[in-house]
């Protein structure tokens, strides 16, 4: 149960129920309990202070029925003692005896948080009116205790109003008077604070014919003292950007912070530039003026600000002399809050390292927008400071194309489109790559469009240079590289010389040899720091750029063993989901996978199905690496693994590209089986996409190869592709004595291949009129066993 007596009487359940305490005369007698908690009352006392001289005539027994009600509703909390009456609840349970406890303990502001109105609220006996007047005096001192509190923390420009209010309603009181003065000084307003210490002297003088008290004297020769705080209004923003195009979401989200702004991005995304047009375009939100200061945390050139440098800095820009600057860092964070309390400035705190640089910067009180520039995403703000996080990715190609054409001119773009859209092109939308081409551009009027295209083409990071190091890509990206930790800065690398869209985490474990979720630990770092994006749940990509910065800095051993790796884990994981889509394909033999690899083995189908589905351009491309890795047998397999995938997804394109690429393989391989194999699932694939003649020519290399080999297996697969190609073409006599090869093959083989191949035979038999069927059958494709 929970007792108020701060305002209207009340009590209520653990719940939050209201408990309903009767008329205001009932509520009298506990209000008098609660207010004497602790101390037995007797029925003679509760008469006087329930009524006072309005006793009526039957007081007592109207007292009893009032006890015996409340008994009724609070249970046993009411009790009787030798000494008289009193509630057994904890003080705690009383927002009265919590008040001065909370008082007690310098809590003055959780204290004046527990009153709602009024004391006792309708109860005007004697004894009422002199508890409420005394409950007056000590509300009243509690705020007078919360005004130094805040004064303490700074907050005097927004103290100044109501002081100004309390001082006219208590001319005479001295604590009024010293903390108006007070706030005034800090204000920078030490004339006035002078002016006003003079009003109290004069008023104490006039009214009760003596001087201020000593404490409120020598608070004045203080002041005397005191160097005053000259109050400026800085303007420290950097002029705005002339090439800024687009960012009209990230400008609206700036536009509604009201506290913290946390601007993420990849270096040279133009966090920078996004700051400083929108500042630029609200500078009306910041009467009080605009700070703003390089933190250098990912400067080419030099190290971090110090935060101590930083503050001296903005403390210099507030109006404080040197003298009044404290050596000591916290007390320096102390000085830059007091003169930021109240005030509606605009802190842009740009290329912060992390968000221990920012915290000590963080104004103390609300009023002030700080936005923050970082290439890290500064979990700290969000989490503990509640910061809005604004993620600047790319521009898109509309905005992109905007801001080069502003900065190259119509008439140049106009005379060679081609060669703009090349730049555009090599810039991958990064507005800092933009910038630099556009600056190139128009330092040569005279320069074809085309001879920049050129030397991006040969070597975009050298040719998106300045003559100036801060504006050179290669050295923003390396500020970054070095921030980050061996581990991570070793994932990033091999990360961009792996070739697909994108990288599941699964695969970047296999490519630093990793435990998965150690890897995942270190993809949410290089997140976080902006070297790589999250595009999809657990798929990460990497700018373009920073992909060729990235791949300069690679050790050629560990790349080949990771390349190694990541082509096994594609290699195995595809296997392992052909399998399941394919129980009964027969399935070849593959050696283990390279140490360190660790390929997924899928649930079930469905899980395979879905790993294809994502993975695919990945597995395409990695055979495309294991090509040029010279992994000869590893491209035919990859091949081989994603046949029943392609089949069953209709993707004759990609099965093309995949078995053309094994062919390239096939001098190296050694095994005259696998050769035919290749050749055979080659020409098959050129039979589906009527390439017939190379289908044909294919075919009959597999059969050489086949027959190099010898077996009868091989043998038998390799003349019935050939007798499906001819047969595809309608030419039934070429097609049949490869059948009856076929069939003789299969009969050395189990009866289910003997009986596909006489099937086939048979069948071609009909196609070539050696028998007479009753009817025009449609057009058949032979049933084969799945090979």
């Amino acid at each position: 149960m929970r007792f108020a007596v701060l305002g209207r009487i009340e009590a209520r359940t653990d719940d939050g129920l209201p408990v309903d305490l009767g008329h205001l005369r009932q509520q009298s007698v506990l209000a008098v309990l609660l207010i004497e908690h602790g101390r037995p009352v007797s029925a003679d006392v509760l008469v006087d202070r329930v009524w006072g001289d309005a006793a009526p005539q039957r007081a007592r027994e109207t007292l009893y029925s009032y006890l015996s009600r409340l008994r009724r509703v609070l249970g046993d909390l009411v009790i009787r003692q030798p000494g008289g009456y009193l509630i057994d609840v904890d003080a705690e349970q009383i927002d009265l005896h919590r008040f001065r406890a909370l008082v007690s303990a310098g809590s003055a502001a959780e204290a004046l948080e527990l009153w709602r109105g009024e004391p006792f609220a309708g109860l005007d006996t004697p004894w009422f009116v002199e508890q409420r007047q005394s409950l007056v005096a000590a509300q009243f001192a509690a705020e007078l205790d919360l005004v130094d509190l805040r004064l303490e923390q700074g907050e005097h420009g927004q103290l100044l109003p109501g002081l100004k209010s309390r001082a006219e309603a208590h001319p005479l009181d001295e604590r009024v008077a010293r903390q108006l003065i007070d706030a005034l000084h800090r204000a920078g307003r030490t004339a006035e604070a002078l002016d006003q210490y003079d009003v109290i002297r004069r008023a104490l003088s006039a009214e009760l014919g003596i001087d201020p008290s000593a404490v409120l004297q020598q608070f004045h020769q203080r002041l005397l003292q005191k160097p005053a705080v000259t109050s400026v209004v800085p303007r420290q923003l950097p002029a705005a950007p002339g090439t800024f195009s687009g960012r009209l979401q990230a400008l609206d989200q700036l536009s509604s912070v009201q506290s913290i702004a946390a601007v993420s991005g990849t270096g040279g995304v133009g966090k920078t530039s996004l700051v400083l047009h929108w500042a630029h375009h609200n500078l009306e939100r910041f009467p009080d003026g605009q700070l703003f200061i390089d933190l250098r945390g990912f400067d080419p050139t030099d190290a971090p600000l110090p935060v101590s440098t930083a503050l001296t800095a903005f403390l210099h820009a507030l109006g404080a002399p040197d003298a009044t600057i404290a050596a000591d860092e916290q007390a320096r964070v102390g000085a830059y809050r007091t003169l930021l309390a109240g005030k509606q400035m605009l802190i842009a705190l740009d290329n912060a390292i992390d968000s221990s640089q920012v915290v000590p910067l963080l104004p103390g009180r609300p009023g002030c927008t700080v936005v923050v520039t970082s290439r890290s995403r500064l979990g700290g703000l969000l989490t503990h400071h509640s910061a809005v996080l604004i993620d600047l990715n790319e521009l898109p190609p509309s905005d992109a194309d905007e801001m080069l054409s502003r900065q190259v001119g119509a008439a140049r773009r106009a005379a060679e489109p081609e060669a703009f859209a090349e730049l555009l092109e090599h810039c991958a939308g990064l507005p800092l790559a933009l910038a630099i081409v556009a600056a190139r551009a128009g330092s040569r009027p005279d320069l074809p469009l085309s001879v920049l295209a050129d030397e991006l083409r040969e070597s975009r990071l050298d040719a998106l240079t300045t003559d100036e190091l801060t504006d050179s890509l290669r050295s923003v990206f390396a500020s970054s590289y070095r921030a980050l930790s061996p581990e991570e800065a070793e994932l990033f690398v091999l990360m961009a010389l792996a070739p697909g869209p994108d990288l599941g985490t699964t695969a970047a474990a296999s490519l630093i040899d990793q435990p998965v979720a150690h890897v995942r630990a270190l993809l949410r770092r290089l997140e976080s720091a902006n070297l790589i994006n999250q595009n999809a749940p657990g798929r990460y990509r990497i700018h373009d750029l920073l992909r060729l910065y990235a791949v300069e800095q690679h050790d050629p051993e560990s790349r080949r063993l990771a390349l190694r790796r990541l082509v096994d884990h594609y290699l195995f994981s595809t296997f392992y989901a052909d399998r399941l889509l394919a129980p009964r394909r027969p399935q070849q033999q593959l050696a283990d996978p390279e140490p360190g690899s660790r390929p997924v083995e899928h649930s079930d189908r469905a899980a395979a199905q879905q790993w294809l589905d994502t993975e695919h351009a990945c597995v395409v491309r990695v055979q495309r690496l294991a090509a040029s890795e010279g992994l000869h047998t590893r491209v035919w397999q990859l091949a081989w693994a994603l046949n029943t995938f392609h089949n069953r997804t209709g993707q004759q394109t990609a099965q093309l590209i995949v078995w053309e690429r094994a062919l390239a393989a096939v001098p190296e391989l050694t095994d005259p089986a696998v050769q035919a194999l290749v050749l055979r699932f080659l020409g098959q694939t050129y039979a589906k996409v009527e390439r017939h003649d190379e289908a044909l020519r294919v075919l009959a290399e597999a059969l050489r190869y086949a027959e190099r080999d010898g077996s009868a297996l091989v043998l038998g697969h390799a003349h019935q592709a050939l007798a499906a190609g001819h047969e595809r073409q309608g030419d039934y006599e070429r097609a049949l004595p490869h059948a009856l090869e076929q069939l003789s093959h299969r009969r050395r083989q189990d009866p289910a291949w003997a009986a596909d191949a006489l099937n086939f035979v048979g069948w071609l038999y009909a196609l070539s009129g050696r028998c007479h069927p009753p009817h025009q059958s449609p057009r058949h494709t032979p049933l084969t066993r799945s090979i």
